[in-house]
């Protein structure tokens, strides 16, 4: 009763097809109607805005026309004037001559004349009031001799207080020669009387222009002689100022349409044929256009109206003719849905349209959900007897599954011990790499010490070697020396006892002093020598060195007494017997150069010794310094072969951790994968519990339905 209640209510709320339809036909002729009377008024607006400015066209072309008519009447009563045979007789002057024209005026006056006036080509114009001007350097005159005939801007006349504007001709003789000039005075007030009579529109107005556009005609008085661009046209960059502009300088007729203060008109112009004025006529565009536009939309109206009501009625009738199959699909769709489920029912598939092949599908969808549901019933039964199987296989699945997890666990322990191992492991090799390579580092500084102490040795027996030679040479000098003391001792005792000898006989002093010089100088040379030894010997001759410098000086102090002496026998002879004294002087000093001498000997002889057998100890201690770097040579060959070695077993280990880390991974992405399996089995035990529940209900909802 419910779910009725429910329907029913969902009934009263529905917007049929039928309604749809009807709206759709109402919307759709509504649409077209409305757009083809959009289009339709926006054409007419077009063509009757092209017809108004045709006739604006025509209008101001027309009344150009006839008020050059107008105009041309006033010059035609001044060459009527010109003709009389008075004014073309020579003898009769040009005051007399104006006089004829006096009850002229008088008539003209009611037509906006003020007077005459008469001149001939001295510029003395004679007037029917009564005056003579001198009107020579006006332009309208000069014109007016030129043969032109000229109607002046109205001008503000001193005399009359009024706009006064001067019409002109030229007067000729009976030979057609220009002899003077024929005016009048005409109030400008009456030109607008000249456009009087021009209507357009309502409001619309006719304007007449002069060429600076001062307004000399129109029916409203306030506006006459102003500026039409101040009063009419306002803004200066406006279309309508252009157009206004444009006009005044051409010599054709021209139509514009542009806004003024915000209201559309339209507006033509056409040229004056004898004064250049302007004539203007403009209008509202909606004056020529509304009334029309207004009638067009009446009528489309009423068609509108008349054509939503044939599109109500077509539309009802057509979704009443499409409804009808439709409800019988409703009727039999909710006995299924709602009733007792009876699927052996069927549309009548007669009518030949669109329903009758919806209700021979709707048959034949009703067969094929009866056959369905036939075989879902059956095959329901046979899945009923499949879900409680499966429900007993899940279980064991999920048993089988609880036990691989717990294997996978045991195995992720073990890798993780493994893992620790190897890191142990790996922290001693390494702790044992850094202690070999800091025992390699050693080796090698050892290695290259013992390199350079056995260059070095090396070098140093070869010094040694080369001192001792320079120490024997030395010992051969220094005997060398002693034995060349101890001539030169005996020399000296020789030479003391020629001294002696001298003193006996003073004339051979002389030559003794050569003879020392020579000893001295023999003996500088000597020292010399005895020197660059010991220079060479290095330390181990730094004595012999000294004794060679005391022998030099002796030897240097022995020259220069000689020279003394020398000097000292030439002067005087008893100078001999210090020669005698010095002589013996210098062999106490060989006596102590001799002892001197032996020393040296003795000490160069222990030297000798000594090098002998520093050498020796030198090539014992080289050989021993040979095999130490020999001995060191292989240690550091072996500690590098230790070292790689020992690299080999760290890249071992670290692989054999890479490769335990992997197992590890693996095994945690199978104990993942196998978690995810358990999760599975345990949603698919639920589905499989589910699902004996659906295949259940199932088979409990299969058999509402009614088959046969």
């Amino acid at each position: 009763m419910k779910n009725k209640t429910l329907s029913t209510d969902k009934k009263l709320k529905l917007f049929s097809i039928k309604n749809k339809m009807i709206v759709a036909f109402a919307l759709f002729s509504v649409s077209i109607l409305t757009v083809l009377c959009i289009v339709s008024i926006n054409l007419a607006s077009y063509f009757l805005m092209r017809n108004t400015e045709y006739f604006l066209r025509e209008l101001v072309s027309g009344s150009s026309k006839i008020l050059n008519e107008r105009a041309s009447s006033i010059f035609g009563k001044l060459e009527a004037f010109s003709n009389t045979p008075t004014m073309q007789e020579d003898d009769i002057s040009y005051k007399e001559k104006i006089n004829l024209f006096k009850n002229e005026i008088q008539m003209q006056k009611l037509y906006g004349w003020i007077h005459f006036g008469i001149s001939g080509t001295d510029g003395l114009l004679y007037r029917t009031d009564n005056k003579v001007e001198n009107v020579l350097g006006t332009e309208w005159f000069k014109t007016a001799l030129k043969g032109k005939y000229v109607i002046t801007e109205p001008k503000m006349s001193a005399e009359e207080n009024k706009y006064i504007s001067i019409a002109a001709i030229p007067m000729r003789d009976l030979q057609g020669k220009i002899v003077g000039v024929i005016s009048s005075y005409i109030l400008s007030d009456s030109l607008s009387n000249l456009i009087s009579d021009i209507i357009i529109g309502e409001t619309g107005t006719a304007y007449l222009i002069s060429p600076e556009g001062l307004i000399i005609g129109n029916r409203r008085p306030e506006i006459l002689y102003k500026s039409i661009f101040t009063e009419i046209a306002g803004d200066e960059k406006s279309g309508f100022t252009s157009f206004l502009k444009d006009a005044l300088a051409s010599e054709s007729t021209s139509v514009n349409v542009s806004n003024i203060d915000g209201v559309q008109y339209i507006s033509a112009a056409a040229p004056m044929r004898y004064s250049g004025w302007t004539l203007l006529i403009t209008a509202p565009s909606s004056e020529f256009i509304s009334e029309n536009v207004l009638s067009l939309i009446r009528i489309f109206i009423v068609i509108a109206l008349a054509g939503l009501i044939m599109a109500v009625a077509v539309g009802f009738f057509v979704a009443h003719r499409i409804v009808k199959p439709i409800n019988m699909i409703i009727f039999a769709l909710k006995n299924i849905s709602q009733g007792e489920g009876d699927l052996t029912i069927k549309l009548p598939t007669d009518g030949g349209d669109e329903t009758s092949v919806l209700s021979s599908y709707f048959n034949e969808t009703i067969l094929k959900l009866k056959n369905s549901i036939q075989k879902v019933g059956s095959d329901s039964k046979e899945m009923k007897a499949v879900g409680s199987d499966l429900e007993s296989n899940m279980i064991s699945v999920s048993e089988f599954v609880t036990e691989i997890t717990g294997g996978i666990d045991g195995l992720q322990a073990s890798f993780t011990e493994q893992e620790k191992s190897i890191a142990e492991t790996d922290t001693a090799i390494n702790r044992i790499i850094t202690a070999l390579k800091e025992l390699n580092e050693s080796i090698v500084r050892q290695a290259t010490i013992v390199e350079q102490s056995f260059s070095s040795f090396d070098k140093m027996t070869l010094s040694i070697g080369s001192v001792g030679g320079s120490v024997k040479e030395t010992r051969e000098a220094i005997m060398n020396l002693s034995s060349a003391t101890d001539d030169g001792r005996a020399t000296l005792i020789k030479a003391n006892e020629i001294s002696q000898r001298i003193s006996e006989a003073s004339g051979g002093l002389i030559e003794t002093g050569s003879v020392i010089q020579n000893i001295a100088s023999q003996t500088n040379l000597l020292a010399m020598n005895a020197a660059i030894e010991a220079a060479h010997a290095g330390e181990t001759g730094k004595g012999f060195a000294v004794v060679a410098s005391e022998i030099r000086k002796l030897a240097e102090e022995s020259s220069t007494q000689g020279k003394k002496i020398s000097v000292t026998l030439k002067d005087l002879t008893g100078e001999i017997e210090m020669l005698a004294n010095s002589a013996s002087s210098a062999v106490e000093k060989f006596n102590f150069i001799s002892k001197y001498s032996t020393d040296v000997t003795d000490s160069i002889e222990s030297v000798v010794h000594a090098m002998e057998e520093q050498e020796q100890n030198g090539k014992a201690i080289w050989g021993m310094i040979k095999d130490v770097s020999g001995m060191t040579s292989g240690v550091k060959q072996s500690s590098g072969e230790m070292l790689l070695g020992s690299e080999k077993i760290i890249a071992e280990t670290d692989r054999l951790g890479n490769l335990t880390e992997a197992l590890r991974e693996n095994m945690n992405r199978i104990s993942s994968q196998v978690d995810l399996i358990n999760e599975a089995t345990k949603e698919s035990l639920e589905i499989a519990v589910k699902n004996k529940q659906s295949i259940d209900g199932l088979v409990v909802e299969v058999g509402k339905f009614k088959t046969e």
